[in-house]
């Protein structure tokens, strides 16, 4: 008895293994009979010549907008004074001579009070006028070159701006041709 439940075990083990064989085999045959994904070659060169396209666009834009940020903002290398664009190297030196002003003001102004009897020294309110008006019209300069450095850089952001949309519109139109190959 225990021969025949072996021999049928054995059966049915050759039967599980031929089934799973042939179904193995049906399978790597649907797999051999599947058809390879070849492009052909005039897709291929029509995909590459878009994305040849869009990379020479979108370089020509980002440079442009490279070139119209770094000529508003300025390098290193620009002026001599080794100012970055529109802000000038001596703003803190300005600021510290200006700090330093108030101070040797505040020294003469004690020295001029242990001195008031001279007269000559002190200036006269025709002077201290002529003074106060010609900080006024530096200022009055100073305020105008800021005034057209900002209109300036406006400027520049916005053509900035035009080209980050042109960027934009032109990577729209790359992905839309794209999705057609």
């Amino acid at each position: 008895m225990a021969t025949t439940t072996t021999s049928k075990i054995a059966e049915a083990i050759s039967l599980l293994s031929d089934a799973l064989s042939a179904e193995v085999a049906a399978t790597q045959d649907f797999l051999d009979d599947a058809p390879e994904e070849t492009v052909p070659a005039e897709i291929h060169e029509g995909l590459q010549s878009v994305v040849e396209d869009f990379t020479t666009e979108i370089l020509g834009g980002l440079e442009d907008v490279q070139t119209e940020l770094q000529t508003a903002v300025g390098s290193e290398d620009d002026d001599d004074d080794g100012a970055p664009g529109y802000w000038p190297a001596d703003f803190d030196d300005e600021e510290e001579a200006d700090e330093g002003a108030a101070d040797s003001d505040e020294e003469t102004t004690e020295t001029t009070e242990t001195t008031d009897t001279d007269d000559e020294t002190a200036p006269s309110d025709e002077e201290k006028v002529e003074t106060l008006v010609a900080a006024r019209d530096e200022l009055q300069e100073q305020i105008d070159e800021h005034e057209n450095t900002i209109e300036e850089l406006k400027t520049t952001l916005g053509v900035c701006l035009d080209g980050i949309n042109d960027l934009v519109q032109k990577s729209e139109t790359f992905r839309d041709q794209a999705e057609e190959f």
